[in-house]
């Protein structure tokens, strides 16, 4: 009877990869051999097994084959990791290079478990501050959205909620470069934020206080000039409740604020209550707002 020896698969590249290939190689021409003269050492089957025997030879090959593929090959891409956090927390995650980043609540970011040459990372959605090790020969990318922020070393904040028209990045460090596919928009410096319209696809740049725009990793908010779905996005966020309102009467408010997550939410309230002269009513979980 035919034997079926268990090839050793070490797994490595190099030579080794080489001798991987070379051995299989002999695993298939001694499996073809042995199946030959099964065949052929029983002449008066031929007619009614040759066909079954070359079929099952030839599946037998492939299943191995691509089992010994995948262990070649398994590896050789590096398994990306989701890390999100719930509303009203905050995450600090350390990345691969040893970078840093804030993950704001409600966020979620992508990454490798190994950086290749250049260490790209998305942020799926939400807001998140980076500071990050500084490595003139691997560029740090980060995707979000149809936009990218593409810097060596520096400090940043990201904000790209998907169902908000305004993307913004304010930088606390350094120098950052953001473009789309495109073309690139400039490079950024401290206290610059980028404001981009994914809607009409057009951006501006101003000049603000980065580090308060920053200030949610020590629970402190510092919104300037938000839309008031931001705001309200913010304080969903944070707090954990829906807010029902009225968009078309309201929508079009703009809001500067500051408040700090051990607040309460009736204190937030009674002081957007005063800003755009709006009522709420609180119930459990459940904010309804509308024009006084």
């Amino acid at each position: 009877m035919m034997q079926w020896r268990k090839p050793v698969s070490k797994h490595k590249g190099g030579e080794d990869h080489l001798r991987d290939e070379e051995a299989m190689r002999a695993i298939e021409l001694e499996m073809l051999h042995n199946i030959h003269k099964e065949i052929f050492g029983r002449w008066h089957f031929i007619r009614t097994s040759a066909a079954k025997y070359t079929m099952a030879a030839s599946v037998l090959l492939m299943c191995c084959s691509a089992l010994f593929y995948k262990k070649l090959t398994a590896g050789n891409e590096s398994e990306w990791l989701v890390v999100s956090t719930k509303k009203g927390n905050i995450k600090t995650i350390q990345l691969p290079d040893g970078s840093t980043v804030w993950l704001n609540s409600g966020s979620a970011i992508k990454f490798p478990e190994h950086f290749a040459k250049t260490r790209e990372i998305e942020l799926i959605n939400g807001e998140a501050y980076f500071d990050v090790k500084h490595n003139d020969q691997s560029p740090f990318i980060v995707h979000y959205g149809s936009l990218h922020a593409r810097v060596l070393g520096t400090a940043f904040n990201v904000k790209f909620y998907k169902n908000i028209n305004d993307v913004r990045l304010s930088v606390t460090r350094g120098r950052v470069e953001v473009g789309n596919k495109a073309k690139s928009f400039g490079v950024l410096t401290l206290d610059k934020e980028i404001i981009y319209d994914q809607k009409v696809n057009t951006h501006l740049i101003r000049t603000i206080d980065a580090e308060k725009v920053a200030a949610w990793k020590s629970n402190e908010i510092n919104l300037y000039s938000v839309p008031f779905d931001e705001l309200v996005m913010r304080l969903e966020n944070t707090y954990n409740v829906h807010i029902n309102y009225d968009h078309n009467k309201i929508d079009h408010l703009i809001t500067t604020i500051h408040f700090s997550n051990y607040n309460t939410l009736q204190y937030v309230l009674e002081i957007i209550k005063t800003i755009h002269h709006l009522d709420y009513v609180l119930k459990g979980k459940e904010v309804y707002l509308k024009k006084e």
